[in-house]
């Protein structure tokens, strides 16, 4: 894309405020992760069917909220990078808004439409609108003279969702025709977004800045202390008590597998690392910094590579909030 040419006293856009409801969006998709996929797996044992029961009705509550929130807070992010004042090319303007535009209506019905109305066909175009859009929106960010570890974490994003994009289409195209290097080709692009999914949080983390001789600093260092220990915690729990249907599980709940079954627990590492980033972000006075943490929490809550429309939705939001991150800081002075 071609250099930034708006002078500097038109850029008015406050990057760094968070749009509204996107830390519902990010909570309720939460909610989701550990009422859907999680406490029903753990207990669809042990829970009698009204507990089931009543623990779907939460999950879906949940994951309605969020899809609904993130449509709004994504609504707030497409007009402002879309905007004139953004310093964002024309072009690109133009193609943020045309795909957006597109995929927030769609995605609107199929969460208001009964669930038959959707065809696989429609979820499809929706993947590909949303991967388009993230494409669009992380270009825009990167167009930017953002910090280091923001636009290294928009690049490892947008090579997680490429690659997982990609694994999909390989499978889907050479599966048919029985390419012979279908399956190896469509693991290779699955894996290598897994870890440059993985990554993000590590990317993130060095965004960050704790006073830790600061009373605020030391007790944001608790709470991630807490968060990490806590994911552990759970990790080990949920390898005990599902034993060998782990790997299904956690696969279905963020879509990963790159680590062999018998070091599954070893996934607690970037994990509790993403839950300690996303606390410290939180508790950052920067509301730039606490954008980030917004962005890190949709991007875990919706797993890696999603394929449903609710996740998708949530994914591009992340997106969206950490390009807007990285613009915020491209906007600072040097010593902002």
């Amino acid at each position: 894309m071609a250099a930034v040419t708006i002078p500097e006293d038109e850029r008015s856009l406050d990057f760094g405020a968070l749009p509204p409801l996107a830390w519902m969006a990010g909570i309720a998709a939460l909610a989701d992760v550990l009422v859907t996929r999680v406490l029903v797996l753990l207990g669809i044992d042990v829970w009698s069917h009204g507990a089931l029961v009543w623990l779907d009705r939460v999950g879906s509550f949940a994951r309605n909220l969020s899809v609904v929130s993130a449509l709004v807070a994504l609504s707030f992010c497409l007009a402002s990078l879309s905007a004139r004042k953004s310093g964002i090319p024309l072009s690109a303007r133009a193609g943020i808004a045309s795909v957006g535009w597109v995929l927030i209506p769609i995605v609107t019905l199929m969460t208001f439409l009964p669930r038959a109305w959707t065809r696989p066909q429609l979820v499809i175009v929706v993947a590909g609108l949303a991967h388009a859009l993230i494409l669009l929106m992380i270009l825009a960010g990167a167009h930017w003279r953002s910090t280091r570890p923001v636009s290294v974490a928009l690049v490892l994003t947008l090579v997680a969702a490429l690659s997982g994009f990609l694994s999909t289409a390989v499978s889907l195209i050479g599966g048919p025709r029985y390419w012979e290097h279908t399956e190896r080709l469509s693991n290779s692009f699955r894996w290598s977004g897994e870890l440059a999914y993985l990554a993000v949080p590590l990317a993130v983390a060095f965004a960050l800045s704790i006073p830790w001789r600061e009373a605020r600093g030391r007790f944001t260092l608790v709470l991630s202390g807490t968060a990490t220990a806590s994911v552990a915690t759970g990790m080990l729990v949920w390898e005990r008590v599902v034993g060998p249907s782990l790997p299904d599980l956690l696969y279905g709940a963020l879509r990963l597998d790159f680590l062999p079954d018998d070091r599954l627990v070893f996934y607690a590492i970037p994990l509790g690392l993403g839950a300690a980033v996303t606390v410290a972000a939180v508790l950052s006075r920067d509301p730039v910094r606490r954008q980030i943490g917004a962005a890190l929490l949709l991007l875990l809550s919706a797993g890696y590579a999603p394929r449903t429309p609710s996740a998708l939705v949530v994914t591009v939001l992340g997106v969206a909030l950490l390009a807007r991150a990285g613009m915020a800081s491209a906007q600072r002075p040097p010593n902002g």
